[in-house]
């Protein structure tokens, strides 16, 4: 079942949930391990989340075709016949730089958070105050609380931290 018009709505910042259509889907995750995958490739500081990056975080160790071949075993197919089944479709895309959320279908509230910020920051060096300032109002409304709270894994903690910095530093700093 595949529904062009379904966008997965996922929320990240102060907690994390999935939805379509505004019902929670995926609340009963097949184990962690697949759960933390999913968020490791929710991090809007990465187009795609390379092989090695994935491996060294999820496996400890540095890519190999062994470790690919591995993560596929224990997180990737797990990952897509648990998406596949709680929302119809497949938003993860897998590819030889490394994998990502599809983000035509998928809405992440923290990509859209880094997004508005960085153009905050893109019309504060543009000398237009006025407009970034009103892009930082958003994005702090937009940022609600930490990224992914309680969630383990190393992706996902870099990425909390760079995020919290760059709220700090961006946000917080650049309205001032």
């Amino acid at each position: 079942m595949n529904i062009p018009d379904t966008t997965l709505e996922i929320l990240t910042l102060g907690r994390f949930s999935l939805s379509v259509d505004g019902k929670p889907v995926a609340t009963d995750w097949p184990d962690e391990t697949v759960k933390v995958f999913f968020c490791s490739l929710l991090s809007p500081l990465d187009l795609y989340v390379t092989w090695d990056r994935l491996c060294r975080s999820m496996l400890g160790e540095p890519e190999t075709l062994s470790s690919r071949r591995q993560l596929e075993e224990t997180s990737i197919r797990p990952l897509n016949y648990f998406l596949i089944k709680e929302l119809g479709f497949n938003p993860v895309i897998v590819g030889h730089e490394g994998i990502r959320i599809e983000r035509q279908r998928s809405h992440v509230d923290a990509f859209e958070f880094h997004s508005v910020a960085l153009e905050g920051l893109r019309l504060l060096a543009l000398g237009d105050h006025v407009a970034a300032h009103r892009k930082f109002s958003i994005a702090k409304t937009l940022y609600v609380g930490c990224y992914l709270p309680g969630m383990a894994g190393k992706i996902i903690a870099n990425t909390r931290k760079d995020l919290e910095s760059f709220f700090r530093t961006a946000v917080m700093q650049g309205k001032s």
